[in-house]
């Protein structure tokens, strides 16, 4: 086997409290669907069938989201390892699922609370034509990001992660500021060599003690759409660029509310069929209601998520 998924979905997502305090992060719906059901699915159309996920915060949730997104996508059983005493980091959480997992030649690990339109097969040939023990997926980095600036060469090659550089670097040598997109590629050799048990990152440890060694990592720079979900003012920016154009996310699906002179609807917004709306309501824009998502008489709703009982993500 070449590839085999490692589902990174044990993270708290502490700055999207409170609703994480009862839904665990990757589990947050967008547009309807859990987050992770995105990256199960870009990895499906890569032919990625065999997947494993660690789960941590509110592991019975997360593990029976993971199960019914992988009985929506007719996947096989995902194989889930919970981390039950402290929380491993990117680094100890893949190392234990690689044992759930047959073996392969590579893994590609997909951080759970990111959604992105990269063409993991494009990702996987890029890895392999590189030759290189770790490709990380970036994108372009905006000015002013918040997101750890990884630098790369002409050659795609990583030369910097943050404040660590590649050994014997030039500092002359210009780098393409990006940012690193949660998805990367990891042969079978260096993900063993991690210890079992035992908290790492995969980031800020292990990579840059290879770029120390000079050992090198593969950058894959993408174009397409990617939204690293960490706040409320994250997840809102994200789904008004995906409901103003669905394309950008595989598998992304807009609802359409039926036309009433009862109430106003400002595009874009998406609203499930199993969302009662009340007379006298005004939605939009930037607005998703699904999972029977209560709606209240004359509310007027903007730069907002609700589903079923829930109100939490609201721009501020």
């Amino acid at each position: 086997m070449k590839t085999a998924a490692i589902l990174l979905s044990a993270g708290f997502g502490t700055r999207l409290k409170p609703l994480t305090d009862e839904i665990p992060k990757p589990a947050i719906p967008f547009l309807g669907k859990p987050m992770i059901w995105y990256a199960m699915n870009a990895l499906k159309k890569a032919g990625i069938r065999n997947m494993a996920a660690n789960v941590h915060h509110l592991p019975d949730k997360m593990s029976q989201t993971l199960r019914e997104c992988a009985d929506l996508l007719q996947l096989p059983e995902i194989r889930i390892f919970q981390e039950k005493n402290e929380i491993l980091g990117t680094g100890g959480g893949a190392r234990s699922c690689l044992d759930l997992l047959p073996v392969a030649q590579n893994y590609i690990i997909y951080h759970g609370d990111v959604l992105c339109g990269a063409d993991i097969s494009h990702v996987l040939e890029s890895h392999e034509q590189s030759g290189a023990d770790v490709t990380m997926v970036v994108a372009p980095r905006p000015e002013n990001s918040k997101l750890g600036m990884v630098g790369i060469d002409s050659r795609h090659q990583v030369c910097r992660i943050r404040d660590w550089y590649r050994r014997n670097m030039n500092s002359s040598t210009e780098l393409m500021k990006c940012c690193f997109t949660g998805i990367h590629v990891i042969r079978r050799e260096i993900l063993q060599s991690l210890p079992l048990n035992q908290n790492s990152c995969l980031v800020t440890e292990l990579y840059p003690r290879m770029m120390a060694e000079d050992l090198s990592i593969n950058a894959c720079l993408i174009h397409d759409f990617f939204a690293d979900i960490g706040t409320p003012e994250t997840y809102l920016d994200a789904q008004r660029c995906v409901l103003e154009h669905p394309h950008f996310l595989p598998g992304s699906e807009i609802f359409k509310p039926e036309q009433r002179p009862d109430i106003q609807i400002h595009e874009p917004v998406s609203i499930m069929p199993d969302v009662q709306l009340p007379s006298g309501v005004e939605i939009g824009p930037n607005v998703c209601l699904s999972h029977k998502a209560k709606i209240f008489s004359g509310e007027i709703l903007a730069e907002t998520m609700i589903f079923g009982h829930y109100r939490s993500l609201n721009r501020s």
